[in-house]
């Protein structure tokens, strides 16, 4: 049950990119094609989950015996920098599209190293936050499709909305939250 808490937190209440804000600026801006919207998913879940289990083993092994655990962000991103080139590489050759991204799926790594307790919560934890922000991409994409429509509409106008969209998105999320906890407590 832990794992579904886990999953749905940082998917609905703390997503990742709402209330930390890592990748706000690049998820207001994609406009990927189903079929590279597709393979940045697979490109980005595999590097995350393969870099956070590497890295939570070495964490647990290595750093945490030696007494220099705060040497895991250098560590975390050494490894995800050669599990990006390579999960690249196979989708270069694979499918001749390039899903690169690299500032959100680094701070995903670092937020799930930093919130996990094990490696199950670790991985549970960056997948939710990839969940999140993946799915915010087509929600704003809509946003900003309606936001193109208006006249007179200058880039920062439409970005303001943007970003209004999801303030009220952030009000949304934590007021579901605050009503389902008073209808548990019963007041």
């Amino acid at each position: 049950m832990a794992i579904i808490d886990t999953f749905l937190f940082y998917i609905l209440f703390a997503s990742a990119v709402l209330v930390y804000g890592g990748g706000m600026i690049s998820v207001a801006e994609k406009s990927l094609s189903k079929e590279n919207f597709a393979i940045s998913i697979m490109e980005s879940l595999s590097c995350v989950s393969a870099t956070v289990a590497l890295t939570f083993l070495i964490i647990r092994f290595l750093l945490s015996p030696l007494g220099i655990m705060d040497l895991y962000p250098l560590v975390a991103l050494l490894i995800f920098v050669a599990m990006g080139v390579f999960f690249e590489m196979i989708v270069q050759v694979t499918a001749s599209k390039s899903g690169a991204d690299f500032a959100f799926p680094y701070l995903v790594i670092i937020l799930s190293l930093g919130e996990g307790r094990d490696i199950v919560g670790c991985l549970m934890t960056s997948v939710a936050a990839l969940a999140s922000y993946y799915a915010l991409v087509p929600i704003l994409r809509a946003l900003n499709g309606r936001n193109a429509m208006i006249k007179n509409n200058d880039a920062f106008k439409q970005r303001l909305r943007t970003f209004t969209c999801m303030v009220v998105l952030i009000f949304a999320l934590y007021s579901l939250d605050i009503s389902w906890l008073n209808v548990v407590l019963g007041k």
